[in-house]
């Protein structure tokens, strides 16, 4: 009997490349698009972060910014002050996550064309799979939780930050609890993953993509970063064998929604 848990064959098909373009050429081309997305995101992110510290904060009102605004130290300190707020994570994660999301899908579609979807994994999954994933993603969020009640080291009071500021609710939910995670989950686990599969089996292209998601939430301490890589490596294992990157999606929108709602 087929366990839930196999890969399904079709799920590999954008591997075949085209003549005259090696594995090798292929991967090379995942990680150059991995890193315009990266950086798109990241400019995104920023930009938003910028204006909207700078709304919120009177004495920088009516000065157009300038990369000599940066180095103010009364700027650097309300930046400080300004990068957990609520609105600002939710409104930044929300345009960023969006931008950088609409941008893989493009540049995947360009690439790849007709195999896009299979390269990011754009399929329903099978009920059982689902089934299976969610009860080892719940396992792994509880033995964190466990830990966190054991050891303050492994918890963090960033979101409770993040909610006591918050006033736009509804953005914080689209930008943290849905685009966030998309766009992330396209990244790492769409591109990135099927990027390094072209030259290396689903174990690596899993160890990899856990490996750079942890290394995305420098927010957080080096034990809270220690726990989100066992998250990457069941997010990673959900997408390889189930073909889908809905599954990893799914469960990453679930995880941030319920960490907004008990911070």
């Amino acid at each position: 009997m087929e366990s839930p848990s196999a890969p399904e064959q079709r799920s590999d098909d954008f591997l075949s490349t085209d003549p005259g373009r090696p594995p090798s050429l292929e991967f090379s081309m995942g990680v150059a698009l991995f890193g315009f997305a990266f950086m798109v995101f990241f400019i995104a992110q920023s930009v938003v972060f910028i204006r909207g510290m700078i709304a919120r904060s009177p004495e920088f009102a009516g000065q157009s910014f300038s990369f000599d605004l940066l180095e103010d130290p009364a700027f650097k300190e309300r930046m400080v002050e300004l990068q957990f707020n609520g609105d600002l994570v939710g409104l930044e994660s929300a345009w960023s996550g969006g931008i950088g999301a609409a941008f893989i899908l493009l540049t995947c579609w360009l690439w790849k064309r007709d195999r896009f979807r299979a390269l990011l994994g754009l399929r329903l999954p099978r009920a059982k799979q689902m089934a299976l994933f969610i009860g080892l993603f719940a396992l792994v969020a509880l033995a964190i939780e466990l830990l966190a009640m054991v050891s303050p080291a492994f918890t963090t009071d960033f979101m409770k930050q993040v909610i006591e500021s918050t006033t736009n609710w509804p953005m914080l939910v689209i930008g943290v609890a849905i685009l966030g995670p998309l766009f992330e989950e396209l990244l790492l686990r769409g591109l990135l993953f099927g990027a390094v599969r072209h030259i290396a089996d689903e174990h690596v292209s899993v160890a990899v993509t856990a490996g750079v998601f942890a290394l995305m939430h420098l927010q957080y301490s080096l034990p809270i970063m220690l726990l989100i890589l066992p998250m990457g490596i069941v997010l990673g294992y959900a997408r390889a064998r189930t073909g889908s990157l809905l599954v990893p999606i799914a469960l990453h929108m679930a995880n941030n929604g319920l960490s907004i709602l008990w911070p």
